[in-house]
């Protein structure tokens, strides 16, 4: 190994620490013959983690201001402390409780395919007509990625886990949008999940209900 090499070795193990986290990795596929169930546990980082629980104490600024400093009360100090604050603090909480509590399930049945979040608040149901959900495809096969590709991939995770719940491992075009569906899959996992939905749209439609 080169120089140049040991040098992208180092900072793709460097770049590794920002991908450390709770380890919540859970994938269940779950096919009958003419419906599908899968779940998948959100991804979290410990620097993501730490930021949103910061911006969670946003809710309190404007007590411990007061209190700490005695800063009189104006209209400026409410429309900040008791507006501002509260409203950045609520968008912290929901991708905090996300992060360490969040899934997010598919379920097809019927000739549509549904997309839930659960584990946080201010969330909705995505409903697709299953014909024409098309080119249901593998995001990125990291293994094709070269040593500083996958570097940046993991110092950019952390801000892709601030500002969106899924990564995308899974995405699929639907009337001229891209679709992203859940995280942090192994290989085999992403082919699994790719042949059962392409195996259910080649079927036809069925008045079956997933239990």
């Amino acid at each position: 190994m080169n120089i140049k090499d040991k040098a992208l070795n180092f900072q793709y193990q460097y770049s590794r620490i920002f991908t450390f986290g709770l380890n919540r990795k859970k994938f269940v596929c779950l096919p009958k013959s003419n419906s599908l169930y899968a779940s998948n546990n959100s991804k979290n980082t410990f620097l993501a983690l730490g930021f949103t629980l910061f911006s969670c104490l946003l809710f309190f600024s404007g007590f411990i201001e007061w209190y700490t400093n005695g800063t009189k009360i104006t209209t400026g100090f409410i429309i900040v402390f008791f507006v501002v604050h509260p409203i950045v603090a609520t968008i912290g909480l929901r991708q905090f409780l996300w992060l360490i509590n969040g899934r997010q399930e598919l379920r097809i049945e019927n000739g549509k395919m549904t997309l839930t979040k659960k584990g946080t608040f201010l969330t909705k149901k995505q409903t697709f007509e299953l014909e024409h959900v098309e080119n249901v495809r593998n995001e990125i096969q990291e293994n094709s990625l070269s040593t500083y590709d996958k570097t940046l991939r993991n110092i950019a995770l952390n801000r892709k886990l601030l500002f969106s719940h899924i990564m995308g491992e899974i995405i699929f075009n639907y009337k001229g949008k891209k679709v992203k569906l859940f995280n942090d899959l192994t290989e085999n996992q992403k082919a699994e999940l790719i042949t059962e939905i392409n195996n259910l749209k080649e079927k036809p439609v069925a008045n079956t209900v997933y239990n």
